[in-house]
């Protein structure tokens, strides 16, 4: 377990970079290996769904509006500057970095059809945001392939891998990947190494309460073998991939405290990272 010392903004260094950005209490903190100290930068009831960059320089996050807005930011770490994407909807969330550090993938909801589709956006520059999702009726969720160039995405049935032009190149059913129940519009899934890395709902009822809870999982594109990566007992949500390793929320049935923990893929190796803490991004 990493013990914190905890630090104020102000200690930031020039060009400094960061290795975790997490919620933890009443703010949104980034946590340096080097220093081992975390650091206050945000506030989380002004915003959520904070990722922090491939290069471990910035964070983007869903900016919320005192009226309910929800707009896409970026803060450099360093500067303590902050800057609005322009993506021209007051209804988008879930900002996601291409781990070349170009891309922000988001959901947006499509006014048109009435649901939520999936967009990208140049991180620099004055470029419109694309909307990858459009052949399909509503997507969500979006994660980013190990070499940038597609995103996967989700619609409680199906998990679709698109390029970066829109196009649909692979479709995996979610049935086959958890036989037992299926995912929910918050879950995501990531593609590694020939896998499929996902968080979903397990049959595994827990007594007084109606939905079944959420665990981690990892499927295996070869032998087509899925392997539960959380223990029973628990919720498991909010899956990131650094390496050979998932990074995940993890919090004890009828317990509101949740924990970050790290699991290898092959399910050894479970450890809590941090305390207290939880929705874990980490650069490359």
């Amino acid at each position: 377990m990493l013990f914190l010392v905890f630090g104020a903004i102000k200690a930031f260094g020039q060009n400094k970079s960061y290795d975790y950005c997490y919620v933890k209490g009443n703010g949104v903190w980034v946590y340096s290996i080097a220093d081992k100290k975390d650091y206050l930068i945000l506030n989380p009831r002004s915003a959520s769904d904070v990722a922090i960059s491939p290069d471990g320089k910035s964070v983007a996050y869903t900016v919320i509006s005192v009226k309910g807005d929800r707009t896409l930011g970026i803060m450099d770490l360093n500067t303590k500057n902050k800057k609005t994407l322009k993506t021209g909807s007051q209804n988008c969330f879930g900002p996601v970095w291409s781990p070349d550090g170009n891309y922000i993938a988001y959901n947006v909801f499509d006014n048109k059809k009435s649901n939520w589709q999936v967009a990208i956006i140049k991180v620099s520059g004055n470029t419109s945001p694309q909307i990858l999702t459009a052949q399909m009726l509503q997507c969500m969720m979006p994660t980013w392939s190990v070499d940038s160039k597609a995103v996967a995405v989700q619609d409680m049935q199906n998990v679709y891998i698109i390029d970066l032009t829109g196009n649909l190149t692979s479709t995996y059913k979610i049935s086959e990947l958890n036989k037992d129940w299926g995912p929910s519009s918050a879950d995501r899934f990531i593609i590694t190494n020939n896998r499929i890395a996902f968080s979903s709902e397990e049959n595994d009822p827990v007594k007084g309460v109606d939905e079944p809870p959420t665990a981690i999982f990892i499927y295996d594109l070869a032998t087509k073998s899925t392997l539960r990566l959380s223990p029973k007992g628990y919720y498991a949500w909010g899956l990131v991939v650094k390496g050979n390793k998932l990074l995940f929320n993890m919090e004890k049935f009828r317990s509101s405290i949740p924990n970050i923990y790290s699991v290898d893929t092959d399910g050894h190796n479970l450890k809590m990272l941090f305390s207290n803490a939880r929705d874990i991004s980490t650069k490359n």
